[in-house]
């Protein structure tokens, strides 16, 4: 047994150098080198029957000073040879990395189990932080002593494997950090790899195979696992998603909305915009059917070029954080007109709520300047708001459940609620086409029932939107 157990961790060893030595030359190919806020790590997990026994290597850390959080419940801190160089920078405390020239630094610990291991166990953040810093790769050693079986899985790419009579032994590595570790009785068998996706399962269609993968190379972002089979009970971490196989619709929209957070920084209290981006990059709805129906009302209302102009504006905020005002500022410039769509949208979550726009231009009726009236635009159509405009003009509104009226001295009108027809100073006037519409129970006029109801002139420059009143008008010439 002892023979075995140096095997394992011989095969360890080395797949890890080799692992640890292809991403620092990948991540240094790329200009990142050691700062204050980066670094690797390696991490070795061995399953016993009282719990979890961790040793954790960071490398490349920055020679200022990192503040060490552990793990909740976590036992036995310290290091694993006191006299070690790979602890010069531990405090007596424990709390933290001392300054210090040494990049490299180890620590170990242990996390208790309440039971053995029988069905399945996630293990929530097991892992040591480095409080505000971040880990650039992680190689990952799983070892079981116990012969439990079954699978773990990270949301790392697993790169090996051995199993030894009652040891067995995963190794797993990728770009970014992990921490949560799960593990199942049922071993599934694997599907799929590749560095960006895993699937584990059998029976799997391949055209959900192709999407995720397509997925996935329009979005970027982190390694994600999926393990699928009929009898999993749903679980969705961070990089992973164990499911049913028969619930593919929810696997892919998940993995769109994990593969967008892990590109991203998001508000909490926007929980929808991370599907909205996944469906611009993917250029597919994602998410709920109602945000499936927001993108798509989006994508109908603007231009092919006007889209493809947003998509790029969406994909150089990579790495960044981003807003629903963010997007919507993005797509008032390409469209030079305001939109508060997605933080209607995305917000608010009126998911159902139109796709307008809001003229930027300087409303002016018969000459004086009404900064309260702001024009709509819907579908190419602009939409004036009534109660605004209409009582600067000389008219009253009321309205019961049947009807609209709008009196002024010299026309009264009456809009039916319920049939389509309107009448002016008593003279019945029917319609195909509804001169008005209702949006957040204010009610708007359309631009050419405007004119020709109220009869007004309507001019637009770059910057203004006049509208004159042609009896005044009338009046003025008269006088002249």
């Amino acid at each position: 047994m002892k023979v075995i157990i140096r095997i394992l961790f011989l095969l360890a060893a080395v797949n890890g150098g080799l692992v640890y030595l292809h991403y620092s030359q990948s991540a240094n190919a790329k200009g990142e080198g050691a700062n204050s806020n980066t670094y690797r790590q390696e991490i070795e997990v061995i399953n016993r029957a009282d719990g979890l026994y961790i040793r954790h290597h960071f490398y490349n850390l920055s020679d200022g000073r990192h503040e060490i959080i552990w793990p909740k419940g976590s036992v036995e801190h310290g290091c694993e040879a006191e006299d070690s160089s790979a602890c010069a920078r531990l405090n007596d405390s424990l709390v933290a990395f001392e300054e210090g020239e040494s990049g490299q630094q180890s620590v170990q610990y242990k996390l208790l189990k309440k039971k053995l291991l029988t069905e399945r166990k996630l293990f929530k953040e097991p892992f040591v932080v480095l409080r505000e810093a971040k880990p650039l790769t992680t190689v990952l050693h799983v070892t079981d002593e116990q012969g439990i079986g079954g699978m773990w899985v990270s949301g790392l790419e697993r790169v090996g494997k051995a199993n030894k009579e009652r040891i067995t032994y995963r190794l797993y590595r990728g770009v970014g950090f992990v921490n949560e570790l799960y593990w199942q009785k049922q071993d599934v068998p694997l599907a799929y790899s590749s560095n960006k996706l895993t699937i584990f399962g059998e029976g799997i269609d391949k055209k959900y195979n192709d999407r995720l993968v397509k997925m996935l190379e329009a979005i970027g972002g982190n390694h994600i696992s999926v393990v699928l089979a009929s009898s999993n009970q749903p679980l969705y971490a961070e990089r992973f998603i164990i499911e049913k196989t028969d619930n593919m619709s929810q696997v892919i929209n998940q993995v769109a909305r994990m593969s967008v957070q892990s590109r991203f920084t998001f508000q909490t209290d926007e929980p929808s915009i991370s599907s909205m981006i996944a469906s611009i990059l993917v250029d597919e709805p994602i998410g709920t059917k109602a945000e499936q129906a927001a993108f798509t009302r989006l994508k109908e209302s603007i231009s092919a070029e006007q889209y493809q102009q947003f998509r790029q504006n969406i994909q150089e905020t990579i790495g960044k954080k981003i807003s629903s005002s963010d997007l919507d500022r993005s797509l008032s410039k390409i469209l030079a007109f305001d939109t508060h769509y997605f933080h209607k949208t995305m917000k608010e979550q009126r998911y159902t709520y139109p796709f307008l726009l809001l003229d930027p231009r300087t409303v002016w009726l018969d000459g004086e300047e009404v900064p309260e009236v702001k024009v709509l635009v819907q579908d190419g159509k602009s939409f004036y708001p009534a109660e605004e405009l209409l009582s600067k003009m000389g008219y009253s509104i009321r309205s019961n459940e049947q009807s609209i009226y709008f009196d002024s001295p010299n026309r009264t009108y009456r809009f039916s609620k319920v049939q389509p027809f309107y009448i002016m100073n008593n003279r019945k006037y029917d319609y195909t086409e509804k001169p008005y519409i209702t949006i957040n129970k204010t009610l708007y006029f359309d631009e050419n029932w405007l004119r020709r109801i109220f009869l007004v002139l309507i001019d637009k420059s770059d910057e203004t939107i006049s509208i004159e009143q042609i009896e005044k008008l009338l009046k003025e010439m008269e006088k002249e």
